[in-house]
């Protein structure tokens, strides 16, 4: 008898999970409408920074597949990879893992995404790599995981020090703010034009992007020369680098080791001043886009920003959100 009246008692609490879903609709990033069934139980991420932000929310709880640029927290290597990304989806794997949604970004194709919801699979295009969009994006992922604490809890440690940044640097003017060359991704003098994220975060930091008016809407990523870097003289020079694990302190001390005995550059006053700085890709988009523009505040600014440790700030947000120790090095030098 016992048995029976907790054998009903489960199949009600079933009953209750199954029918407590409802169908909303959400507006995502390019306008769309999507109708949902939130909350949602299995999600396949193919966003830029969105599967990193659904774990920190429930632990993974609802990721079923993700991009395979997506390895942080380390956890994230038990879910499956749905593909490289947006660009280059594994359909077949996504039917199998039947998700309730997809979340893509704009390099999904026209066709994939119809072949999708022609399977009867909404998909939303977020991504978060745009720091001055990226709060709005996590509201509407969260009116579709539910979890309201723990992304209020999230939100509010972001927004603090970006409001933070904003309060110090608010009435800088114009010559105040150094002039600041950014290398993409290791490659020599691949840079960022206006409409770049990295171009908004350099600009919310508080310098002066040398290449900003270089490119267009379509064309955030301009190649320049040694002599027009020379020319401008930047204050500062930062380049980007990525891995699919966290770098060690020797490996990027080789790196900036590389850039400042460039013969062409020494010349330049950022390598004279030795104010040249590595930033970890894995820190640039998604959540810990806060932790880079905390670090370029820095080192735009150390007098400004002298209370303040970036690296502290980075391993407080990954033990609180992800329950684990920061490990490896993500910016070098990390203090001014």
């Amino acid at each position: 008898m016992i048995k029976k009246i907790i054998w009903v008692l489960v199949s009600l609490s079933i009953l209750v999970i199954a029918t407590s879903a409802e169908k909303v609709t959400v507006v995502d990033s390019t306008r769309r409408s999507v109708d949902v069934e939130a909350p949602v139980q299995r999600v396949v991420s193919l966003g830029t920074g969105v599967a990193e932000y659904l774990f920190a929310l429930d632990g993974g709880k609802c990721l079923v597949g993700r991009d395979s640029y997506s390895h942080f927290p380390p956890a994230l290597e038990n879910v499956d990879v749905a593909g490289k990304s947006s660009y280059a989806p594994d359909l077949e794997l996504i039917m199998q893992l039947d998700p309730d949604l997809v979340i893509a970004d704009t390099m999904l194709s026209d066709d994939d995404l119809k072949e999708l919801e022609d399977a009867g699979i909404p998909v939303m295009i977020e991504s978060l790599i745009d720091p001055t969009k990226d709060i709005e994006v996590m509201k509407r992922l969260n009116s579709l995981v539910g979890n309201e604490t723990r992304a209020k809890e999230l939100i509010e440690f972001i927004q603090k020090y970006q409001d933070l940044i904003q309060e110090r640097t608010a009435d800088l003017k114009a010559d105040e703010k150094p002039k600041v060359f950014f290398e993409w991704a290791g490659k020599d003098y691949y840079t960022v034009s206006q409409g770049n994220p990295s171009d908004t975060l350099i600009c919310l930091a508080g310098g002066n992007n040398i290449a900003k008016d270089l490119g267009n809407s379509t064309h955030t990523y301009p190649t320049v020369s040694p002599e027009w870097v020379l020319d401008m003289d930047p204050d500062v020079i930062i380049q980007q680098r990525s891995s699919d694990k966290p770098f060690t302190d020797d490996e990027l001390t080789k790196l900036r080791d590389a850039i400042l005995s460039r013969p062409e550059l020494q010349d330049v006053m950022a390598i004279k001043d030795g104010r040249t700085y590595l930033i970890s890709g894995e820190i640039r988009y998604g959540l810990r886009s806060v932790i880079s523009e905390l670090y370029m505040a820095k080192w735009f600014h150390p007098d400004i920003f002298a209370d303040l440790d970036p690296e502290a700030v980075h391993k407080e947000m990954v033990k609180e959100f992800y329950g684990i120790e920061l490990e490896g090095a993500y910016a070098y030098p990390s203090i001014p």
